[in-house]
C-alpha cells in the first residue's frame, strides 16, 4: 500500500529519503532495489541517485553498479560536528570519567523516529560492541529513547506508535504500548531510564537527561555496561544512576556556557 506523501517539497524529500535508506545494516543499493524499497519509480530514482552522485552525496562502485554514500555526506557530518558544541564537551567529560566508568559513554538525540547518537566514546573496558557517531538506536528498546520520549507528551508517544508500532528486539524488550506509557510514566517520575538487554541481551544502560538553560531536554546521556556485572555485584546500579546524574549536569551547565556557532 502507498503511505501517504508528505507534505513540502517532493522531490526533496524523496532525495532526502534516499539518502536515509544507507545505514550501517545497508551501505550499498542498486537503483531498481532502492526504488522498489521506497516505492519510488525506476526513472525517478535513476535521476534523484544520478543527481546526487553528481553533487559528492553518492558514489557508484563500477564492478557492482551499486551506490553507497560519497564524501559530501563526510564534509557536512564533520561540519555539524564542529558546530555543535554539545559533541566537543560530552567527548571531555567522558574522557574525564573514563577510569571511574571504563564502559561506553553515549549522547543522542531523536530524529525521525530514531534516537541517533552525536557522540560517542568506547573505553578500553570489557565492553565491545562497536557503534559510531549517526547510528541509530530504538525509541522503544534504549535506555536513551525511552528517557527522550518520557520528555514527550503522551499524544507524541501516540502518534509515534501508530506509525511506527512497539517490536520487540530481545525477549526483554517493551513488547507493547501499554507496557511502554507504565515505563515511561516511571522515568517521569524518577528522572532516569533503564535499559536490561534491551537492544542486546548482555549489555544494560542508565539515560539521564541533558537540559538547556530553560530546564528542556536538549539530549540524553548514556552509560552502558555488562549487564552480568549487576548479578555479580561488580557494578551497582544506584552508583551509575549517580555518576550519570554527574556527568549529564556537567555537560549540561558546560552546554550552557555556549552556542552553536
Amino acid at each position: 500500500m502507498k503511505a501517504p506523501a508528505e507534505s513540502g517539497n517532493q522531490s526533496l524529500i524523496r532525495g532526502l529519503r534516499i539518502l536515509e535508506a544507507y545505514t550501517s545494516a545497508k551501505q550499498s543499493w542498486g537503483v531498481r532495489e532502492l526504488g522498489r524499497e521506497l516505492n519510488i519509480n525506476a526513472a525517478t530514482t535513476y535521476r534523484l541517485i544520478t543527481s546526487l552522485a553528481s553533487r559528492g552525496y553518492l558514489e557508484q562502485n563500477p564492478e557492482t553498479q551499486k551506490y553507497h554514500l560519497g564524501p559530501k555526506v563526510v564534509q557536512l557530518a564533520a561540519n555539524y560536528s564542529m558546530q555543535n558544541s554539545l559533541i566537543e564537551i560530552s567527548l571531555r567529560i567522558f574522557a574525564k570519567y573514563e577510569k571511574q566508568f571504563p564502559y561506553n559513554f553515549y549522547v543522542g538525540v531523536v530524529s525521525s523516529d530514531e534516537v541517533i547518537y552525536i557522540a560517542v566514546y568506547e573505553s578500553r573496558g570489557p565492553l565491545k560492541i562497536t557503534t559510531e557517531p549517526g547510528q541509530s538506536v530504538s525509541l522503544y528498546g534504549s535506555a536513551l529513547g525511552k528517557l527522550l520520549l518520557a520528555n514527550e507528551t503522551d499524544d507524541f508517544i501516540k502518534a509515534l506508535v501508530a506509525r511506527k508500532p512497539v517490536k520487540q528486539i530481545t525477549p526483554l524488550t517493551v513488547a507493547n504500548e501499554k507496557e511502554l506509557m507504565r515505563q515511561i510514566r516511571q522515568i517521569r517520575k524518577v528522572g532516569y531510564a533503564i535499559n536490561r538487554g534491551e537492544i542486546y541481551t548482555e549489555i544494560a544502560a542508565v539515560a539521564l537527561p541533558i537540559r538547556n538553560p530553560d530546564g528542556s531536554v536538549a539530549a540524553g546521556v548514556s552509560l552502558s555496561f555488562p549487564m552480568h556485572y549487576l548479578d555479580t555485584k561488580k557494578i551497582e546500579l544506584e552508583e551509575v544512576i549517580n555518576l550519570g546524574q554527574v556527568i549529564a549536569d556537567e555537560i549540561s551547565t558546560m552546554n550552557r556556557r555556549t552556542v552553536i556557532r
